[in-house]
């Protein structure tokens, strides 16, 4: 009670925003999402998944979102388990897809809050190191840690250890992740995709921002958009609800932006993010229920 009497009035702003900014900020976030989307789709069909165009795509990934807010990664599961039932698509080769993707995803976010901070002087305070030298820190350490982990896996894959299912698979998931790193060609488009994802995404915020009457600059849009992906990829409850708002006001209250401000711009972005994929999810599912009924085997 006390938390929204202190933030009721920034809370209140979200009511005098625009159809003109909240249709802005959905046109963006539908391109990012699409941008994740297709990154996917290529690195599929390059580990030889077939009888799947890109709209056909679309259509699972945003169904699929669905499952993000009601079980921890149940986007992720559902198209796991999708692609090996219904297109004999191997398990090993859908988590080593994920894996590379966060990775590389998580990669670009961080390279450029860090080019874009260079010269910024946040600091943080406990340490006395600008902010953006903590962002290089974390860039290389995401950078070498992996590859590191997946030497030391495909060094002792022979091992009785690995011989169990889980490791068996972690193993597998590794000797995956090494190949992917191997094609320039299918990288170099991954890390373009992506890009365009992060720039669109990073664009979601800063219109949020400029919406609500804060606009805010480049490097702090940059940085507070790498925390909120962050929050995307370390799942502690279904779809982090209500705790990458969390995050977002206590980014935002370290870029000297205000604590309501980043909670209240990830708010509309997240409840726009869900009216998108509602909306989207109720169109595409629309087809999927379709297929499953034309395509399902008929008794007798």
């Amino acid at each position: 009670m006390h938390f929204l009497q202190v933030y009721s009035a920034d809370i209140s702003i979200i009511w005098s925003l625009s159809p003109l900014d909240l249709l802005l900020i959905g046109i963006w976030s539908f391109v990012s999402y699409s941008a994740y989307a297709y990154a996917v789709y290529v690195m599929l069909i390059s580990a030889g998944l077939k009888n799947v165009g890109p709209f056909g795509w679309l259509r699972i990934y945003f169904v699929s979102r669905v499952a993000n807010f009601l079980v921890i990664q149940g986007g992720n599961v559902f198209r796991l388990v999708l692609l090996k039932k219904k297109y004999n698509f191997p398990y090993t080769n859908s988590l080593g897809i994920t894996v590379f993707l966060v990775w590389v995803n998580a990669l670009i976010a961080l390279l450029a809050s860090f080019f874009f901070l260079i010269g910024n002087e946040f600091d943080v305070a406990a340490v006395g190191l600008e902010l953006s030298s903590w962002v290089l820190l974390f860039s290389l350490a995401l950078l070498v840690g992996p590859m590191l982990v997946v030497r030391l896996i495909n060094s002792y894959r022979t091992a009785a250890f690995w011989n169990f299912r889980i490791p068996q698979l972690i193993a597998n998931v590794s000797r995956y992740f090494t190949d992917i790193t191997k094609d320039s060609s299918l990288i170099g488009k991954t890390i373009y995709l992506s890009s365009i994802h992060f720039f669109f995404f990073a664009g979601v915020n800063y219109f949020a921002f400029y919406a609500i009457g804060y606009p805010i600059g480049i490097a702090e849009t940059c940085f507070f958009t790498t925390a909120f992906v962050f929050t995307r990829y370390v799942n502690i409850v279904p779809g982090n609800i209500g705790l990458s708002e969390l995050v977002g006001g206590l980014v935002a209250e370290q870029l000297g932006i205000g604590f309501g401000n980043g909670l209240l711009v990830s708010g509309i972005v997240r409840m726009i993010e869900l009216l998108m994929i509602m909306i989207f999810s109720l169109f595409y599912g629309k087809f999927l229920l379709l297929d499953y009924f034309r395509n399902r085997p008929k008794a007798g």
